[in-house]
């Protein structure tokens, strides 16, 4: 008790009910006028040592309703009817991952189902094969104008048949799963996306049964007897069963296919090696079909070299793959398809390696890549390379295979093979030579970091033209260096024009459209610097090269400024076509890029930029 007391301050008992009234203070009364102590009214001040008590039973006098506030009528209501889900709207891509929450809106679905069949298939850019691949992955749909009547073919299929087309079976297999409704109708997509699996292969059988459900035909028996007979084989070259008969029923099959008009003979006949038949080595392949190419990987079988008249580099990337093949033939059906974007770099370099020398080659590849600058003499410095160990001789090889790169190839797979035999050497001065292009390769691969060291040491070891030329792209792969850097825009016009043609000066404009697209300010002294002494030149605004499509050059131009994303880069991917960024005159990269950037695709507007900066830069 005596601690209890101690902590209990003293004064004055706490009041549990209601003050008695008290008149209200005159206007006069100091406790209410400003600056006169205590402000009253204010209910976040603290109460003081006289203030009332908080009151804990209910006032005394009901509150008063005599001032009634007025609250203005709502606004009228807009009533729209909805539209049923669009079921083609599926994607495995949304949001951020994709190109935003409804990238087609402002474009009809007319003119989006004209210009998808249009996209690029073979570009050599896998900028623009990962900006395509994210549009047609992307969730979302154009929508019908009022009284459209259904199309013929629907959005959902023709994404898919386009990413079978484009080499990404997989994608268009994730997409097919989404759309079961436009798959059962649409016999194209399913095939395209059947025969894409047959040549990337493994065919997953039990969803291309599946898929074949909907449909019939001579097609769609060749599938199911192949998948019948790949299921009844034990590794490659072993019979289907003990006795090395066909499965019951086959023989059926066989007669039928045989009977059918219009079919693939080429097929049966390594179908009939699978079901242990006699062995098939065919001497001509001009035109094989996907399944007998799938087939003939199955077993092994060799294929001739007349396959290489192929030009379709999702059938190369099968002949590549099939280890029975000639390594002469394989190298240059897997190089072609990685320039295409249809192979990866490891599967390459396993092609490289696979390729044989004869006699002294490898001692005499200076020689030969003077005259031969085809698949199989870089395969030759790979091996090389491999082999190699002195370094003076390294450098010598990693020069050697950057002179045989093409632009096209730097920022596909074949770059990224030279650039792995980079990685094996260091950027020290004993590799001064070998910089400036060392760079331009990992700056067009997007390897910042790599580039940079290279970067740097073409900076102190070579300060010439050549590595004047490297300053957009390294402005574009790195951003712009405090101050400009130690070369800065004077400094690389000065050296890239001294001297210049035509030529070269449409080069150098070309880079400064480039950096202006991606938001540097260039002075009008510098357009003019780009010009022939008699000539005045000026920032291009939006005039559009003699080479671009007016159509395409003004859509993406209006739907830009809309900020209609998936149109602006449907626009974009047509603009650009098969040629890719180091192929298309740079002013209509640049009015890509730019129009990219106002849509909010920054990341990949600089992708493009940079495969394009990194051509120019040679």
């Amino acid at each position: 008790m005596p601690a209890l007391a101690q902590a209990v301050p003293s004064g004055p008992p706490i009041r549990l009910f209601p003050p008695p009234e008290r008149p209200a203070a005159p206007e006069s009364d100091p406790a209410v006028q400003p600056g006169a102590g205590r402000v009253l009214d204010d209910p976040l001040a603290a109460p003081g040592p006289s203030a009332a008590p908080l009151s804990l039973t209910p006032p005394l006098h009901a509150p008063s309703f005599d001032v009634v506030p007025t609250v203005a009528p709502p606004s009228a209501i807009a009533v729209e009817t909805l539209g049923p889900l669009d079921p083609d709207g599926a994607g495995p891509l949304a949001g951020a991952a994709g190109l935003g929450s409804d990238p087609w809106r402002g474009i009809p679905r007319a003119e989006v189902l004209a210009l998808l069949p249009e996209l690029p298939t073979l570009t050599p850019s896998p900028a623009v094969k990962e900006l395509q691949r994210r549009l047609l992955l992307s969730r979302g749909s154009p929508a019908a104008a009022p009284g459209e009547p259904e199309p013929a073919r629907r959005f959902g299929a023709l994404r898919v048949e386009k990413l079978a087309a484009m080499g990404d079976p997989r994608g268009a297999a994730d997409l097919a799963a989404l759309l079961p409704e436009a798959m059962t109708a649409d016999e194209v997509a399913a095939r395209a996306l059947t025969d894409a699996e047959l040549l990337a292969g493994p065919l997953d059988c039990a969803a291309a049964t599946e898929r074949a459900k909907p449909f019939s035909g001579p097609y769609w028996q060749r599938v199911e007897l192949f998948c019948r007979l790949r299921a009844g084989r034990i590794g490659t070259g072993a019979p289907l069963e003990e006795a090395g008969a066909a499965p019951a029923g086959d023989d059926l099959a066989f007669g039928m296919l045989r009977e059918q008009p219009g079919g693939d003979p080429d097929f049966l006949r390594v179908a009939e090696a699978m079901a242990g038949g006699p062995a098939v080595r065919p001497r001509s392949l001009k035109d094989p079909s996907p399944l007998t190419l799938a087939a003939l990987r199955a077993l092994q079988a060799g294929l001739p070299p007349d396959v290489l008249s192929l030009a379709d580099p999702a059938r190369l990337a099968a002949v590549a793959s099939n280890n029975g093949t000639d390594p002469a033939t394989r190298v240059t059906a897997a190089e072609r398809a990685a320039a295409a974007l249809f192979l990866d770099s490891r599967r390459l370099a396993e092609a490289y390696r696979a390729a044989p020398a004869k006699g002294d080659e490898l001692l005499r590849l200076k020689d030969a890549a003077a005259r031969d600058r085809t698949a199989r003499t870089r395969a030759l410095v790979q091996q090389a390379m491999l082999a190699a160990m002195g370094g003076g001789r390294r450098v010598e090889l990693a020069g050697l295979a950057l002179e045989l790169l093409d632009p096209p190839m730097l920022a596909g797979p074949v770059g990224a093979v030279v650039a792995d035999m980079l990685d094996t050497l260091s950027p020290t001065p004993d590799a001064a030579a070998l910089a400036p292009a060392a760079a331009r390769l990992c700056f067009a691969l997007g390897r910042a970091d790599k580039g940079k060291r290279w970067y740097d040491l073409a900076l102190r070891s070579r300060p010439t033209a050549e590595v004047a030329r490297l300053w957009p792209l390294a402005v574009i792969a790195l951003g712009p260096p405090p101050g400009g850097g130690a070369l800065g825009l004077a400094g690389w016009l000065d050296e890239s024009l001294r001297g210049a043609d035509p030529e070269a000066r449409a080069r150098v404009a070309g880079q400064l459209a480039l950096l202006q697209a991606l938001g540097l300010a260039i002075p009008e002294e510098a357009w003019r610097r780009t010009s022939d002494p008699e000539e005045t030149a000026s920032a291009p605004a939006d005039t559009r090269p003699p080479t671009a499509d007016p159509a395409l050059w003004q859509r993406l131009s209006e739907a830009s400024a809309d900020r209609r994303v998936g149109e602006t880069a449907l626009a974009a991917l047509l603009l650009l076509g098969n040629a890719g960024p180091a192929g298309t005159p740079p002013a209509v990269v640049a009015r890509v890029v730019a129009g990219l950037r106002a849509v909010g695709l920054d990341s990949d507007a600089r992708a493009i930029a940079r495969e394009a900066a990194a051509a120019l830069a040679g």
